[in-house]
């Protein structure tokens, strides 16, 4: 690699969810320092992974499931591991 250039290691994560947020949460993690062990340093979560797709029926139960965004549980907890991982 010529000086000056920087190479970019992308890796997209795409993986089955359930109703349970741990659970998701858990397997994100994994998927996203096993992406970084072999180097990405660019890493797309896909959106809506902490739990069942949603949005196709409109059902009030679903909207419980929304948070406010500072103290989200599932921000915080990206902050504590990706941040560590210092992915750009």
């Amino acid at each position: 690699m010529e000086k000056g250039n920087r190479q970019v290691v992308v890796s997209a994560l795409q993986f089955a969810c359930t109703d349970d947020v741990p659970t998701n949460l858990a397997t994100a993690e994994r998927l996203v320092r096993a992406a970084h062990a072999k180097g990405a340093n660019i890493i797309l979560i896909q959106e809506l992974f902490e739990g069942y797709y949603f949005c196709q029926p409109q059902r009030e139960d679903f909207f419980r499931r929304a948070k406010p965004y500072n103290d989200h549980p599932t921000i915080l907890f990206g902050f504590k591991f990706i941040f560590s991982l210092m992915v750009n």
